[in-house]
């Protein structure tokens, strides 16, 4: 299994800069999928909408924060036909005005 990081995200972590660690909390969150995989990692759904594409939801619980997985951070990420993980969107409730607004982000994202 290999995580692919979209080109764009250095631009999420820029939206989350006034929060402590969130390079390292998606790094620490990517490390423990790979061990765990996609129906072991806990707290992964797919994310409806997109067809035949395979693109799922995380909640990301933020390191070095006083606060559990719903206020974490979201991870959007989607299954390639070879069994690798592109990184698509991290980011967090309210860094995103709406539902719709992160859905046209994912789909100007997707592969």
């Amino acid at each position: 299994m290999l995580i692919i990081y979209h080109c764009e995200i250095n631009k999420d972590y820029k939206n989350l800069k006034r929060f402590p660690e969130p390079k390292k909390s998606l790094e620490a969150w990517g490390r423990l999928f790979c061990l765990k995989g996609l129906s072991e990692t806990p707290g992964i759904e797919q994310y409806p909408g997109f067809g035949g594409r395979k693109i799922y939801k995380a909640r990301v619980v933020p390191l070095k924060e006083n606060c559990g997985k719903s206020k974490g951070y979201r991870l959007i990420f989607q299954l390639l036909g070879n069994g690798d993980f592109v990184f698509l969107v991290f980011s967090r409730h309210g860094i995103y005005n709406s539902e719709k607004d992160l859905m046209n982000l994912i789909k100007n994202r997707i592969c």
